[in-house]
């Protein structure tokens, strides 16, 4: 009952660890193609994961989300396959919390497609679900970024749920910091490590031990084998 126990163990340590590991690995790629990227966004096979920062998406329907979830997007290579409610990320100016103006990202959904007179695509018109209202900026084509894995109107017109992990946009956050790096991936991975090695020790103490005690049986066995010729030879000389 006992070595089960240590087996299940086992088997739920070296889960944790495959996990742990994914994980280490996913973010460690994507800060670095985040700082390869000329627009500073990391992706992981094409595919970029957004915390979400505000509730503009927040209507109360399914296919919306809130501020600290989690969506999963595709990178966008050709606008031309956007379509009217699917759910885009892309560059703007917004305000941040001290009321000046930078250069970020916001995730809306596109309500209407302008094009040239030649036919080209001249801008997105976008907007929260929650707002009600047309974004004042049309969105650029070279502004947008990526696309919300599986959002976009079905053919019942209803919209449809895209790709996202409630909640869990606080946690990535948390993650690719440095703190939450080194507490959460960091700190476990040389754990996993340091028990990996006490197993190795342990192991190797316990067929140590095995060698050893085979080694007395053989002695002893030895040594009885001994004295029973010995004695067997004592008594054919007194006869």
């Amino acid at each position: 009952m006992e070595n089960k126990g240590k087996s299940i163990l086992g088997v739920i340590s070296d889960i944790l660890l495959i996990i742990i590991i994914i994980i280490a690995i996913s973010i460690t790629v994507m800060t670095f193609t985040s700082k390869n990227s000329d627009l500073g966004i990391g992706n992981v096979l094409g595919y970029t994961p957004f915390a979400v920062q505000s509730n503009s998406m927040d209507s109360g329907e399914k296919s919306g989300f809130a501020e600290g979830d989690l969506i999963i997007t595709k990178e966008v290579k050709n606008v031309n396959d956007l379509k009217i409610g699917d759910v885009v990320t892309y560059s703007a100016v917004l305000a941040n919390n001290e009321g000046k103006t930078v250069r970020g990202y916001n995730t809306h959904r596109i309500y209407d497609i302008r094009y040239t007179p030649n036919g080209t695509i001249q801008s997105f018109i976008t907007m929260g679900d929650a707002v009600g209202v047309e974004d004042t900026i049309e969105i650029a084509p070279d502004d947008v970024l990526a696309k919300q894995i599986n959002s976009g109107i079905d053919e019942n017109g209803n919209k449809m749920n895209g790709m996202k992990i409630v909640n869990f946009g606080t946690a990535l956050e948390f993650l690719q910091s440095r703190t939450g790096f080194m507490v959460c991936i960091i700190v476990p991975l040389a754990l996993f490590f340091i028990w990996q090695i006490y197993k190795l020790i342990a192991m190797f103490l316990e067929a140590k031990a095995e060698d050893i005690d085979e080694e007395t049986k053989r002695k002893a066995i030895e040594e009885y084998l001994a004295k029973q010729a010995e004695q067997k030879s004592g008594d054919a000389e007194t006869k």
